[in-house]
């Protein structure tokens, strides 16, 4: 299995190590609760698919969530079930950053959430209606 990390961004400064720790954290406590089930892959035994991580601007984020969900705004993270056991997430450091202030945590915690967030999104979690909204901030936690 292999875990691609892509900063297309230059504004905040990504924390590769600790993103891809948490990746593998989030996966092994998912797996065994048994959300996903072990492939064998050499690389990396305990993810069962390929998963690509995209560290974006603002204007490339809007645009991706205009183009694939028809909002025009500037989101957080956005996840992508790839099919063919594939999966990717995008990220907007500037609005982790933002939000970051506003929860008085740091940017990095932030980016790291939205990581464990875009990978619940992949478990099938959603965040939709109000109980599925506690239970994937309940499952979080649990991640994190």
């Amino acid at each position: 299995m292999e875990i691609t990390l892509q900063n297309l961004q230059k504004k905040i400064l990504i924390p590769k190590a600790k993103v891809l720790k948490a990746v593998k954290q989030a996966y092994r406590k998912l797996e065994k609760k048994g959300h996903f089930k072990l492939k064998g892959h050499v690389e990396c035994p305990f993810l069962p698919f390929a998963l690509s991580i995209a560290f974006v601007g603002t204007r490339r984020m809007r645009a991706v969530n205009k183009k694939y969900l028809g909002h025009d705004y500037v989101t957080d993270v956005l996840t992508f079930d790839l099919g063919e056991d594939a999966g990717e997430i995008i990220i907007c450091p500037q609005v982790a950053s933002a939000n970051a202030r506003a929860h008085q945590t740091s940017t990095e915690n932030e980016i790291i959430l939205y990581v464990v967030h875009g990978i619940l999104h992949l478990a099938g979690y959603d965040d939709h209606k109000p109980h599925d909204i506690l239970q994937m901030r309940r499952m979080e936690k649990e991640l994190l």
